[in-house]
């Protein structure tokens, strides 16, 4: 009997001991199992077109997103640990995305930042296998609907319907105009042509498509056919030097009216060019972001900020507030999930931003359907080179009753 207590105190010691060291392994298996997580550091990813059609856009994000890393860090970082960047190059291409995903994924934790929804449709599948977040530099409503992605801000169809509203009150059209529209193949701009087509069948106008493909230089045959069809206006949804040549060449056909660019087709560069009297005289920008060159203190605070880091204003104003924001969006959600550093804790947390905002620069987000876009208010800004980064508000932040009535198609 003695003999058989002592084996049991044995076999009750070696018991707890493995316990103990379960707890242990467990412990810190939760500490290191997250990827891009250290004691120090808190490693995000960018995925970003710095070599293709939106390269200059690219290159500014990356950028703006480094002056919030910046600050972030500088005010202490986030779950008491500093936030790092881990960058890859897409070129547009979502063949090379899904390469640079495969590469980097073990040394983040999540994604920061994803330029082009090509690239995004392509990573999906994966991203939602490994419970990541990724912020995204794409404003299509069709990535909606999806818990890993977080799309800020009104989406382009959403954009566009508040921005033809917008040109019918302020008397630019009327019912039974048409109205030309040209727009890129793939998610940019069909989604923004489905926001067109809602708002013309609401305000009684005719939309006239032109599709483009993103390579396309010379629009010359896109804009007379819309001059053909005594088009009242010009939606426009391209990159920034398409955008441009509509402009002139609208304006050397003798077309007189108003263009209404979404918020990828500027860039500060424009004003350098031949197409710079035209884009002042007769373009607008639609955007769900606030103007870098806005007279507000937050706006001046950023464009000071960025100004001290780069010493010229950026390529893309829109890019900067929308990567500005991202990052300190993001830096919000790390923070609720700080007793839980793993990516299904960070995912969990998203949900919890309910009121995220950057007065001047972005008005209210709410996170928590990700069915819904986080805002349905726009604003429109003009062209105007004696402004930072050359564009400038036109009006506050708004949602049209119709961008409230809108239905947005949803990921699902």
């Amino acid at each position: 009997m003695h003999k058989s207590r002592t084996v049991g105190l044995a076999a009750a010691a070696l018991a707890f001991t493995l316990a103990v060291a379960g707890c242990s392994t467990k412990a810190e298996t939760a500490g290191t199992a997250a990827p891009g997580v250290s004691d120090s550091t808190i490693k995000l990813g960018v995925l970003m077109d710095l070599s293709g059609p939106f390269a200059g856009t690219g290159k500014t994000i990356l950028d703006a997103s480094n002056v919030a890393v910046k600050e972030i860090n500088a005010a202490g970082g986030v779950c008491d640990r500093k936030l790092a960047l881990v960058t890859r190059d897409h070129g547009y291409d979502p063949q090379k995305a899904v390469a640079a995903y495969d590469e980097m994924d073990p040394q983040v934790l999540g994604y920061l930042n994803i330029l082009g929804s090509p690239v995004v449709t392509a990573l999906r599948e994966k991203i939602e296998a490994k419970d990541e977040l990724a912020g995204l530099t794409t404003f299509a409503s069709t990535l909606l609907g999806d818990e890993h992605l977080i799309v800020l801000g009104a989406t382009y169809d959403i954009q566009t319907i508040n921005g033809l509203d917008w040109l019918v009150r302020k008397g630019e059209l009327r019912s039974g105009d048409s109205v030309g529209h040209i727009y890129l193949q793939g998610e940019i701009g069909e989604n923004s042509l489905r926001g067109s087509k809602f708002a013309a069948g609401k305000l009684g106008l005719k939309i006239v498509g032109q599709q483009i493909d993103p390579t396309a230089t010379d629009l010359t045959s896109q804009v007379n056919a819309l001059k053909s069809a005594k088009v009242k206006a010009i939606l426009v949804d391209s990159t920034p030097k398409q955008a441009a040549s509509v402009a002139a060449v609208a304006q050397a056909a003798g077309m007189e009216v108003p263009i209404m660019g979404g918020v990828s087709t500027f860039a500060t560069s424009l004003l350098r060019t031949s197409a710079a009297p035209a884009l002042t005289e007769h373009y607008s920008r639609l955007s769900g972001l606030g103007a870098l060159g806005a007279d507000n203190a937050a706006a001046r605070k950023l464009a000071a900020a960025w100004t001290d880091q780069y010493g010229k204003a950026p390529e893309a104003s829109s890019g900067v507030v929308h990567a500005y924001a991202m990052t300190k969006l993001y830096a919000e959600i790390l923070g609720k999930s700080c007793e839980d550093l793993t990516r299904p804790g960070v995912l969990k947390a998203r949900s919890s931003v309910t009121d995220f905002s950057l007065p001047g620069l972005l008005p209210p987000q709410d996170f928590s359907d990700p069915a819904e876009p986080s805002s349905r208010e726009a604003q429109v800004l003009g062209v105007d080179k004696g402004v930072f980064a050359g564009v400038k508000a036109r009006g506050d932040f708004f949602a049209s009753d119709l961008a409230k009535e809108y239905k947005v198609p949803s990921a699902g």
